[in-house]
Protein backbone atom coordinates (compact mmCIF):
# COMPACT_ATOMS: atom_id res chain seq x y z
CA UNK A 1 0.00 0.00 0.00
CA UNK A 2 3.08 2.60 0.99
CA UNK A 3 4.63 1.36 -2.15
CA UNK A 4 1.03 2.45 -4.31
CA UNK A 5 0.88 5.83 -2.50
CA UNK A 6 4.91 6.76 -3.09
CA UNK A 7 3.98 5.98 -6.95
CA UNK A 8 0.82 7.88 -6.94
CA UNK A 9 1.76 11.10 -5.29
CA UNK A 10 5.08 10.60 -7.74
CA UNK A 11 2.58 10.09 -10.72
CA UNK A 12 0.58 13.41 -9.58
CA UNK A 13 3.61 15.45 -8.90
CA UNK A 14 5.21 14.46 -12.32
CA UNK A 15 2.00 15.31 -14.22
CA UNK A 16 1.62 18.57 -12.07
CA UNK A 17 3.78 21.23 -14.20
CA UNK A 18 1.72 20.36 -17.66
CA UNK A 19 -1.30 20.90 -15.64
CA UNK A 20 -0.13 24.06 -14.29
CA UNK A 21 0.73 25.52 -17.64
CA UNK A 22 -2.54 24.63 -19.56
CA UNK A 23 -4.49 25.78 -16.77
CA UNK A 24 -2.74 28.96 -16.96
CA UNK A 25 -3.09 28.82 -20.77
CA UNK A 26 -6.57 28.74 -20.50
CA UNK A 27 -7.71 30.97 -18.16
CA UNK A 28 -5.17 33.80 -17.55
CA UNK A 29 -2.69 33.48 -20.58
CA UNK A 30 -1.35 36.56 -19.97
CA UNK A 31 0.70 35.08 -17.06
CA UNK A 32 3.05 33.28 -19.36
CA UNK A 33 4.09 36.15 -20.90
CA UNK A 34 3.96 37.87 -24.68
CA UNK A 35 3.82 35.18 -26.51
CA UNK A 36 2.02 31.82 -24.35
CA UNK A 37 2.33 29.66 -26.91
CA UNK A 38 6.49 29.96 -27.15
CA UNK A 39 6.26 29.56 -23.52
CA UNK A 40 4.36 26.11 -23.57
CA UNK A 41 6.66 25.81 -26.02
CA UNK A 42 10.06 26.40 -24.17
CA UNK A 43 8.38 24.28 -20.54
CA UNK A 44 7.33 21.43 -22.49
CA UNK A 45 10.73 20.99 -24.21
CA UNK A 46 12.76 21.74 -20.91
CA UNK A 47 10.81 19.47 -18.67
CA UNK A 48 11.31 16.98 -21.19
CA UNK A 49 14.98 16.98 -20.99
CA UNK A 50 14.56 17.16 -17.00
CA UNK A 51 12.74 14.09 -16.23
CA UNK A 52 15.17 12.14 -19.45
CA UNK A 53 18.16 13.55 -17.09
CA UNK A 54 16.42 11.78 -14.28
CA UNK A 55 15.38 8.61 -15.72
CA UNK A 56 19.29 8.48 -16.49
CA UNK A 57 20.72 9.75 -13.34
CA UNK A 58 18.55 6.65 -11.63
CA UNK A 59 20.85 3.69 -12.04
CA UNK A 60 23.97 5.90 -10.40
CA UNK A 61 21.45 7.10 -7.48
CA UNK A 62 21.15 3.42 -6.88
CA UNK A 63 24.69 2.62 -6.65
CA UNK A 64 25.09 5.10 -4.23
CA UNK A 65 22.22 3.85 -1.92
CA UNK A 66 19.35 5.73 -3.00
CA UNK A 67 17.25 3.07 -4.01
CA UNK A 68 13.87 5.07 -3.88
CA UNK A 69 14.87 7.39 -6.83
CA UNK A 70 15.80 4.57 -9.00
CA UNK A 71 12.56 3.02 -8.41
CA UNK A 72 10.64 5.45 -10.45
CA UNK A 73 13.24 5.49 -13.01
CA UNK A 74 10.97 3.85 -15.96
CA UNK A 75 8.28 6.63 -14.52
CA UNK A 76 10.73 9.36 -15.57
CA UNK A 77 11.35 7.71 -18.89
CA UNK A 78 7.78 8.02 -19.88
CA UNK A 79 7.57 11.32 -18.17
CA UNK A 80 10.48 12.61 -20.67
CA UNK A 81 8.33 10.73 -23.51
CA UNK A 82 5.36 12.42 -22.41
CA UNK A 83 6.08 16.13 -22.48
CA UNK A 84 7.81 15.71 -25.61
CA UNK A 85 4.67 14.36 -27.20
CA UNK A 86 3.56 17.39 -25.37
CA UNK A 87 6.15 19.55 -27.42
CA UNK A 88 5.53 18.47 -30.73
CA UNK A 89 2.06 18.67 -29.75
CA UNK A 90 2.24 22.21 -29.23
CA UNK A 91 4.18 23.24 -32.22
CA UNK A 92 2.01 21.53 -34.68
CA UNK A 93 -1.08 22.55 -33.26
CA UNK A 94 0.29 25.89 -31.78
CA UNK A 95 3.01 27.24 -33.10
CA UNK A 96 2.52 26.63 -37.14
CA UNK A 97 -1.27 26.05 -36.66
CA UNK A 98 -1.91 22.68 -39.33
CA UNK A 99 0.12 24.65 -41.51
CA UNK A 100 2.50 22.09 -43.05
CA UNK A 101 4.09 24.52 -45.66
CA UNK A 102 5.20 26.26 -42.74
CA UNK A 103 6.54 23.05 -41.54
CA UNK A 104 8.68 22.76 -44.46
CA UNK A 105 10.50 25.90 -44.08
CA UNK A 106 10.80 25.74 -40.67
CA UNK A 107 12.46 21.84 -41.87
CA UNK A 108 14.77 23.49 -44.63
CA UNK A 109 15.65 26.53 -42.51
CA UNK A 110 15.59 25.61 -39.18
CA UNK A 111 17.65 22.37 -38.51
CA UNK A 112 16.74 22.33 -34.96
CA UNK A 113 12.82 21.34 -35.88
CA UNK A 114 14.12 17.66 -37.99
CA UNK A 115 16.79 17.20 -34.53
CA UNK A 116 13.65 17.32 -32.73
CA UNK A 117 11.93 15.06 -34.46
CA UNK A 118 14.83 12.56 -34.57
CA UNK A 119 15.09 12.95 -30.57
CA UNK A 120 11.23 12.58 -30.61
CA UNK A 121 11.32 8.92 -32.66
CA UNK A 122 14.08 7.60 -30.71
CA UNK A 123 12.08 8.58 -27.66
CA UNK A 124 9.21 7.02 -29.05
CA UNK A 125 10.88 3.29 -29.38
CA UNK A 126 12.01 3.88 -25.73
CA UNK A 127 8.58 4.40 -24.22
CA UNK A 128 7.39 1.69 -26.57
CA UNK A 129 9.85 -0.90 -25.66
CA UNK A 130 9.75 0.37 -22.34
CA UNK A 131 6.77 -2.00 -20.71
CA UNK A 132 8.00 -5.49 -18.51
CA UNK A 133 6.38 -7.73 -21.90
CA UNK A 134 9.00 -6.18 -24.47
CA UNK A 135 11.90 -6.69 -21.59
CA UNK A 136 10.83 -10.05 -21.53
CA UNK A 137 10.31 -10.37 -25.49
CA UNK A 138 13.95 -8.66 -26.73
CA UNK A 139 15.79 -10.37 -23.82
CA UNK A 140 19.79 -8.53 -24.99
CA UNK A 141 18.29 -6.59 -27.54
CA UNK A 142 16.78 -4.35 -25.12
CA UNK A 143 19.83 -2.89 -23.40
CA UNK A 144 21.13 -2.18 -26.69
CA UNK A 145 17.79 -0.56 -27.65
CA UNK A 146 17.90 1.98 -24.14
CA UNK A 147 21.22 2.70 -24.92
CA UNK A 148 19.99 5.41 -27.31
CA UNK A 149 18.53 6.66 -24.14
CA UNK A 150 21.77 9.03 -24.19
CA UNK A 151 21.82 9.45 -28.04
CA UNK A 152 17.95 11.27 -27.10
CA UNK A 153 19.22 13.26 -24.61
CA UNK A 154 22.46 14.25 -26.51
CA UNK A 155 19.96 15.36 -29.31
CA UNK A 156 17.20 16.96 -27.20
CA UNK A 157 20.18 19.28 -25.47
CA UNK A 158 21.75 20.46 -29.00
CA UNK A 159 18.04 21.19 -30.11
CA UNK A 160 17.70 23.92 -26.61
CA UNK A 161 21.18 25.31 -27.87
CA UNK A 162 20.41 25.42 -31.59
CA UNK A 163 17.36 27.42 -30.89
CA UNK A 164 18.29 29.44 -28.21
CA UNK A 165 18.80 32.95 -28.35
CA UNK A 166 21.58 33.82 -26.35
CA UNK A 167 20.44 32.42 -23.31
CA UNK A 168 22.63 29.17 -22.69
CA UNK A 169 22.47 28.74 -18.78
CA UNK A 170 20.21 25.65 -19.58
CA UNK A 171 22.02 24.10 -21.94
CA UNK A 172 25.48 24.51 -19.75
CA UNK A 173 23.24 22.97 -16.81
CA UNK A 174 22.16 20.13 -19.07
CA UNK A 175 25.09 19.64 -20.58
CA UNK A 176 26.90 19.34 -17.75
CA UNK A 177 24.03 16.80 -15.70
CA UNK A 178 24.79 14.49 -18.85
CA UNK A 179 28.47 14.68 -18.81
CA UNK A 180 28.62 13.84 -15.02
CA UNK A 181 26.22 10.66 -16.22
CA UNK A 182 28.47 10.00 -18.84
CA UNK A 183 31.67 10.27 -17.51
CA UNK A 184 29.90 7.68 -14.20
CA UNK A 185 28.71 5.40 -16.77
CA UNK A 186 32.28 4.85 -18.52
CA UNK A 187 33.92 5.14 -15.37
CA UNK A 188 32.23 1.74 -13.89
CA UNK A 189 32.63 0.04 -17.26
CA UNK A 190 35.92 0.26 -17.93
CA UNK A 191 38.30 0.97 -15.25
CA UNK A 192 37.29 -1.94 -13.54
CA UNK A 193 38.54 -3.58 -16.42
CA UNK A 194 41.30 -1.46 -16.77
CA UNK A 195 42.44 -2.42 -13.01
CA UNK A 196 41.43 -5.87 -12.90
CA UNK A 197 44.42 -6.59 -16.30
CA UNK A 198 46.90 -4.15 -14.47
CA UNK A 199 46.67 -6.37 -11.21
CA UNK A 200 47.60 -9.30 -13.85
CA UNK A 201 51.11 -8.19 -15.08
Amino acid sequence: MKKRLQWLLVFVACAMPSIYFFATYLFDSRALGIDPVETLLAESGQWSLRFLLGSLAGSPLRRAGLKTVARFRRMLGLYAFYYASLHLLIYVFGWIQLDWSVFVEDVVSRPFIYLGMITWLVLTVLAATSPKVMIKKLKKRWVLIHRFVYLAAIGGIVHLWMQSRGSYEEVVLYGACLTALLVERLYRRFIPRFMARKSTI
